[in-house]
């Protein structure tokens, strides 16, 4: 199995197109797997009807079709927010009925850590029953801080204490959150703890932080992926063209969906270079 047949592309950098597009795209650039993404504030409005089990059939047809297969759903929420438990058992049901088995989220405001702490203890009794793992995310600003540096993560880790949670470590999050951190080191202290992965690389530029393609951004992703290739994670190019966040890390999405021209090329790109980046003559 090479590096690539672990690779799915999140569906957030194709805001604003349609899915069948989207995931014809995603076959056409030789990638066999998808994650689709249904995370608050940065994929447009969420309703209940997003997790019913009349769109994951909708969704299992489009991806039998194209000859797709999913690993992981991205549904980043708030885990302290007064329904997260209710609201997030669905999202695991969703995740079950469209054969997803880890459930990428980041986490909440660090001011409510002590909540989140609790509702992941049944939330995970929960993913336990159904065969799914959540894996929490890093945070790429402020709202999400109470997962912000990869010690951070694995000390949740240590107070929930269940096999259905583990991390899903992005380094391009890393950034934005804890610039002062090193996103390599992070990612070297995160990926035994990891049983999920997001690559997207970063540049900062004009007071805004946006999302290039792999190997053009200030990411070394020339140790990360080596790293990554070493283990058996499944893992997805995250990258939400569409958004920007500004300097105090703070998500905004653009008016008009990226051009399907800038996203493919984007991915296009990416994927190459995880290929490449992969291989023991390129190290």
């Amino acid at each position: 199995m090479t590096i690539i047949d672990r690779l799915a592309i999140n569906t957030a950098i194709f805001d604003g197109h349609d899915l069948k597009t989207s995931l014809k795209t995603i076959k056409g650039l030789g990638v066999n797997k998808v994650e689709f993404a249904f995370n608050q504030g940065y994929v447009g409005q969420l309703d209940s009807d997003m997790f019913s089990a009349t769109h994951a059939g909708y969704l299992n047809n489009l991806m039998e079709k194209e000859g797709l297969t999913t690993d992981a759903l991205g549904c980043t929420m708030n885990l302290a927010s007064p329904n997260a438990i209710e609201e997030f058992m669905a999202r695991i049901d969703f995740a079950e009925q469209l054969g997803a088995v880890y459930l990428n989220t980041c986490t909440g405001p660090i001011a409510d850590r002590h909540l989140i702490v609790q509702n992941l203890k049944v939330l995970t009794d929960y993913a336990q029953d159904k065969g799914r793992i959540i894996c929490i995310e890093n945070g790429g600003d402020h709202n999400f801080n109470a997962f912000a540096s990869a010690h951070d993560g694995v000390r949740i880790l240590s107070e929930v204490e269940s096999e259905a949670l583990a991390l899903n470590f992005d380094p391009g999050n890393s950034v934005s959150l804890v610039p002062n951190l090193s996103p390599g080191e992070e990612a070297k202290i995160a990926l035994p703890f990891c049983r999920h992965f997001h690559v997207k690389d970063v540049k900062v530029h004009d007071d805004r932080f946006t999302f290039p393609a792999l190997g053009q951004g200030i990411i070394d992703y020339n140790t990360i992926i080596p790293a990554l290739a070493a283990r058996t994670i499944p893992f997805s190019i995250e990258k939400p063209l569409r958004m920007y966040r500004r300097k105090d890390s703070f998500p905004i999405r653009g008016r008009a969906p990226e051009t399907m021209d800038n996203i493919i090329h984007a991915l296009a790109q990416s994927v190459d270079y995880i290929t490449a980046a992969s291989q023991p003559t390129h190290r």
